[in-house]
């Protein structure tokens, strides 16, 4: 499992650690997500952060993918138009995200993969993540690493305007060389329970095609009871990542597609 600590590369110039909070208010079809990537042998720090439903835009996000390495077991990085710390306060119960940065709102999310913007708005993020400090297994096959569900609370600043909110949130920590497959993860909330899914299908039947989903990032009813809120793309080492938020029967979740 290991510690809420940063770890040392074991030399492969693939190793990355990854610290990922994710959050979901299905009732509101809100959703949103903050990843700082600590890639060592490369020099540089990427983090994403993404809104998705909130003040009736589709997406609003910050992709940075040239800050520093995190310096003395901090994990407060700077950069143009950017600032944000994470912060284990307790050991598997109480984290904080903090973020200071311009980011873009966008009407359509593939717009990020052809290198177009939109909006420049500022974002504020203050983030509190509480579990009960029980945590499962690394959700990435090929790591190692821990996944914490509890909830979120905190408040988004965009521009001028303040919002609170709280979720169903999930955090994972994870470090190691993650399996090349192309792969998939999920989670989602049942009737005030938690459902994992990772590594496999979502929990419906046969017919979701994700590669489909992955070329066309479709919104609304892809799958019979299944919605798609929105998505929330990124990218880096040449490959594609999208996550989408997902609203059915069950509560609400996110997939995550790498390619």
């Amino acid at each position: 499992m290991g510690s809420e600590t940063l770890h040392e590369t074991n030399g492969d110039p693939d190793w990355v650690e990854v610290w990922d909070q994710w959050f979901v208010i299905p009732e509101d079809g809100i959703g949103g997500y903050v990843r700082l990537t600590i890639r060592p042998h490369d020099g540089v720090s990427w983090y994403w952060g993404s809104i998705i439903g909130l003040a009736g835009r589709p997406l609003i996000t910050v992709l940075a993918d040239d800050l520093p390495l995190p310096q003395r077991g901090s994990m407060e990085l700077r950069g143009p138009a950017i600032w944000t710390e994470t912060t284990v306060l307790r050991p598997f119960e109480h984290l904080t995200t903090d973020l200071e940065a311009f980011g873009v709102a966008i009407d359509e999310p593939t717009e990020v993969w052809d290198g177009a913007f939109g909006d420049r708005v500022a974002l504020g993020l203050e983030f509190d993540w509480d579990t009960d400090g029980t945590p499962g297994p690394s959700p990435v096959p090929g790591t190692t690493g821990y996944r914490l569900v509890g909830q979120m609370h905190g408040e988004v600043l965009l521009d001028e305007t303040r919002w609170e909110l709280e979720g169903v949130g999930v955090r994972d920590h994870w470090w190691g060389v993650p399996d090349p497959t192309p792969t998939w993860r999920a989670w989602a909330s049942r009737d005030g329970e938690f459902v994992h899914s990772d590594g496999g299908r979502l929990d419906t039947s046969d017919g979701l095609d994700i590669n489909a989903m992955l070329r066309e990032l479709p919104t609304g009813e892809v799958y019979p009871g299944l919605t798609v809120a929105g998505w929330a793309p990124a990218g880096g080492a040449g490959r594609r990542h999208a996550r989408a938020l997902l609203i059915d029967d069950r509560g609400g979740g996110w997939l995550e597609i790498l390619r």
